[in-house]
């Protein structure tokens, strides 16, 4: 396993623990977009043949994975600016009291 995807998972893993711990805290797992339109091709015994389908950010949805209370309103694919106004939604912005986010930095 490539080092960096093994990082992600032990990271993942961690937070996962914690949302267990944490009864109000929402773990989401995504992209802010689609980058180039990578393809994978083939795979060559232990290595992936790969191109990119442009050079630039494409408007294709983004995989979106939750765990925690409010991950029902995130599944499967979506349009970036969607996962914004369902985080907005979930959080009930418009009646907070506070714009703290109760982390004490001192």
């Amino acid at each position: 396993m490539n080092k960096e995807f093994k990082d992600f998972d032990l990271t993942i893993k961690d937070l996962i623990n914690f949302v267990s711990n944490n009864n109000n805290t929402l773990l989401l797992i995504t992209a802010d977009h689609e980058t180039g339109g990578l393809q994978v091709m083939k795979q060559k015994d232990d290595s992936f043949e790969v191109q990119w389908g442009t050079g630039s950010h494409t408007g294709v949805p983004v995989g979106v994975y939750a765990y925690g209370p409010g991950s029902q309103n995130f599944n499967g694919m979506m349009d970036n600016t969607d996962i914004f106004d369902k985080i907005l939604e979930i959080l009930d912005y418009q009646n907070l009291t506070s714009s703290s986010c109760g982390l004490n930095n001192d």
